[in-house]
C-alpha cells in the first residue's frame, strides 16, 4: 500500500551517535529500474532462496547503545515498535551492549525482530579505519558473517546483516566505496547470509546505478522528528530502486522517547532477523 510523502520543512538535523543516525537528509534523486530476479550465483541480483516468511510493514528504532527490556517494552506497548537495530560489530562500530542474550531477551518477550548492524570502513575524517578497497571488503565481509554466527544467527537461513556505509565515506570517496561494499556484499553472500546497505540515497542509488545491488536497502533522509505512520515506500528518493519490499527508512534521528531514552525513527518493508536459532525458511 502507498500513500504519498510530504517533504516536510523541519528535516532534523540529528547528533551523531555512531552508527546509522549520523546521516541526517539527503536531497538525491533519480530513478533507476529496479533490479530483476537472478539466480544464486550472479552476484549482483538478490540470492535466490525459498520463500520466506510474510512481510509486512513495521515500524521500528535503532541506536548505539542496547535497549534495557524495560526502555524496549515502552516503545514496544507505547509505540508500537516492532523490531530495532542490533549494532553486531564492526571496524567503526560505536555499539554498545549488544550481545545474544540481549536480543534472545527481546525476541522471547516482545516478538521483536531486528536488523543486525555491521559498522564497516569510513573515510579517515569519521573513522581510524579508513580502508576502503575491495580486499578490505572482503576481509570485513567474512568478519560480519562470523559474528553473526556468535549472535546465534546461522548461515543458509535467509537472515540478513547490513552494512553501515555512512554518507561522508562515500562522498568522500566514491570508488573506494563501491570497491569496498561490493566486496563485502560478495562475501556475506558467500558466507550464506542477505546483504543489505544502509546509507543516504545518494550512495545507495550511485553503487545501485553502477550495478553494485543489495538484497536490501535502509536509506537514511530525515524529514520527521519523531515516530511517523509511514511506509518505506513514502520516500521518493531511490525512484523504482529497492521497490519489491526490500527497503527500510530511516526517516528520523535521535529524538527523545519518554523512559526509553533517544532513538532513530524507522519504518520497514522487507525481511528481518529472528530470534537467535531461529531462521526465515
Amino acid at each position: 500500500m502507498r500513500k504519498s510523502v510530504f517533504i516536510l520543512a523541519l528535516a532534523a538535523c540529528g547528533t551523531s551517535h555512531g552508527g546509522p543516525g549520523d546521516q541526517g537528509p539527503d536531497a538525491g534523486d533519480g530513478d533507476g529500474p529496479d533490479a530483476a530476479p537472478g539466480d544464486a550465483g550472479a552476484t549482483d541480483s538478490p540470492i535466490d532462496a525459498p520463500a520466506p516468511p510474510p512481510i509486512t510493514v513495521l515500524r521500528g528504532v535503532d541506536r548505539a547503545s542496547a535497549f534495557a527490556l524495560s526502555e524496549a517494552k515502552i516503545l514496544a506497548n507505547d509505540h508500537a515498535v516492532k523490531w530495532t537495530g542490533v549494532y553486531i560489530g564492526g571496524p567503526c562500530s560505536a555499539g554498545s551492549g549488544w550481545t545474544k542474550s540481549v536480543v534472545s531477551e527481546l525476541a522471547s518477550n516482545l516478538g521483536w525482530t531486528f536488523m543486525p548492524i555491521f559498522v564497516g570502513q569510513q573515510t579517515s575524517s569519521i573513522c581510524g579505519a579508513d580502508t576502503l578497497t575491495a580486499a578490505q571488503g572482503t576481509t570485513d565481509g567474512e568478519a560480519a558473517a562470523a559474528t553473526m554466527k556468535s549472535f546465534g544467527w546461522d548461515a543458509n537461513q535467509h537472515i540478513p546483516v547490513c552494512l553501515d556505509l555512512e554518507a561522508g565515506s562515500y562522498g568522500a570517496n566514491p570508488s573506494g566505496s563501491l570497491a569496498y561494499a561490493k566486496a563485502w556484499r560478495d562475501a556475506v553472500r558467500s558466507a550464506g547470509y542477505l546483504a543489505y546497505l544502509y546509507s543516504n540515497p545518494t550512495a545507495i542509488n550511485a553503487l545501485y546505478d553502477a550495478n553494485v545491488k543489495f538484497d536490501g536497502a535502509w536509506p537514511a533522509s530525515w524529514f520527521y522528528t519523531g515516530f511517523a505512520s509511514v511506509s518505506p515506500s513514502d520516500l521518493t528518493q531511490l525512484g523504482t530502486r529497492y521497490s519489491d519490499q526490500n527497503r527500510a527508512w530511516q526517516y528520523a534521528g535521535s529524538f527523545a522517547v519518554s523512559g526509553a531514552g533517544s532513538v532513530d525513527g524507522d519504518t520497514s518493508d522487507l525481511l528481518l532477523a529472528p530470534a537467535p536459532g531461529e531462521g526465515n525458511l
